[in-house]
């Protein structure tokens, strides 16, 4: 098991006594804790985005709001959660490789205070709108990280993301042609599950080394520079939590190297994370419906898997599962498999949890962050799950769960 924060196993007990299983819970003292340490870890000066990405449910972003932070998001749909959350624009920033029409339409109605922009065609459609907008590009830098040094590299190679150095100068060279648009500075995203610190920082220097020479050559002076989020979170056997210590010290140090480079004189320097904000805040809480043994090996079946919870299923081969309910006693190994009819709705080694009998609770840890969001909510048509907060000392329902009518909502016979 990887190393975890205590799990609160009584009250997802007595959630379970009053919610139909499956369902996500989220603990708002691991939310707000978890937001106030990082928030301390930053140098003075430093803002800190919550990526709405990460768990979008309005609940959960009134809690960050409440607590100062601002929001990163990535479609009009996510505008418009945080605008219910009480967010403004001013506390918004838009990413997204693709800004669509809603986008636009979004961005019209209420302008980020930023938008982290892509592509030249998005340039030019934002000029277009009319209003006066500020721009940040989004570089794609080859940083050489490793890909065993993080879950997914987002920058470098050919993925999609932001300008190259090379476009981005040629964007900068013509902005004048932009009227309506201020080009602010620069955001860059390295990748996801990036677990050392170490390896952060250094990518993170990098990046602010060549923002300030581009900036340098054109005579940009950057109000703005987003180093992105990409902070770890533990899902598998040996795996250890993001070592705060280590990145507030190497923040430090970042921003005294940063402080003396003329360019970033009247710079904010952002970070964005989601996942290490909101993981280990949620649980995906399951019932075991039957147990067998197939060729030596048990497997326990639960009424919960894949189609809720695509991310503890598939980021690795075991994760972090625990026993809530039952008689507990000696340890052994299970198989998890779900209801779907695939190989992909199971874990794939064994999970250690002690003697498991039919009807038993147990849970997802590390589950607040890209989980119900990312579930394939219509594969074999099963009912979509509720959410709940513990919040205060009470249990609250957040999300209903769905009946099987949400499948059939927007199917329709009609001549077009």
């Amino acid at each position: 098991m990887p190393k975890l924060s205590p799990v609160p196993r009584a009250d997802l007990a007595k959630a379970a006594e009053k919610l139909a299983t499956p369902f996500y819970y989220y603990d708002a003292r691991v939310i707000r804790s978890r937001y106030t340490a990082l928030r301390d870890a930053l140098p003075g000066g430093w803002r800190l985005f919550y990526a709405a990405k990460a768990n979008p449910n309005i609940a959960v972003l009134e809690i960050y709001r409440k607590m100062g932070a601002a929001v990163e998001c990535a479609s009009a749909g996510e505008m418009l959660a945080c605008s219910k959350a009480g967010y403004k624009g001013g506390d918004m920033v838009l990413s997204g490789p693709v800004k669509g029409e809603r986008e636009l339409s979004s961005i019209r109605k209420n302008p980020p205070a930023m938008i982290h922009a892509e592509t030249v065609g998005e340039l030019a459609a934002l000029d277009k709108l009319g209003k006066r907008l500020n721009v940040a590009l989004r570089l794609n830098l080859d940083l050489h990280i490793s890909r065993k040094s993080a879950g997914r590299v987002m920058t470098g190679g050919k993925d999609k993301f932001g300008f190259s150095p090379e476009d981005a100068e040629i964007v900068l060279k013509g902005r004048g042609k932009y009227k309506n648009l201020s080009f602010c500075g620069f955001h860059m995203y390295m990748g996801t599950q990036m677990r050392k610190a170490s390896i952060w920082l250094k990518g993170a220097h990098t990046f602010a080394l060549f923002a300030a020479e581009i900036a340098k050559r054109h005579g940009l002076e950057p109000s703005y520079l987003n180093f992105g989020g990409g902070l770890g979170i533990p899902y598998s056997d040996g795996e250890s939590e993001f070592d705060l210590r280590e990145f507030k010290k190497g923040l430090a140090v970042l921003h005294r190297r940063l402080s003396g480079i003329r360019e970033f004189g009247n710079t904010i320097f952002h970070i964005e994370p989601g996942r290490y904000l909101m993981g280990p805040a949620g649980y995906y809480v399951m019932k075991i419906v039957s147990l067998k043994k197939m060729r030596g090996t048990n497997f326990a079946l639960t009424d919960g898997g894949v189609h809720h919870a695509l991310l503890p299923f598939r980021v690795s081969r075991e994760f972090p599962a625990v026993a809530v309910s039952g008689k507990g006693g000696k340890m052994e190994p299970y198989i998890l498999g779900g209801p779907l009819c695939t190989t992909l709705d199971q874990s794939d080694l064994p999970l250690q949890l002690p003697r498991l009998s039919e009807g038993d609770i147990i849970a997802i840890h590390n589950s607040g962050a890209y989980g119900y969001g990312t579930g394939m909510h219509f594969f074999l048509s099963h009912p979509l799950p509720a959410e709940a907060l513990y919040d205060g000392g009470s249990l609250r329902l957040i999300r209903e769960p769905s009946t099987f009518a949400h499948l059939f909502r927007y199917q329709v016979d009609r001549k077009i």
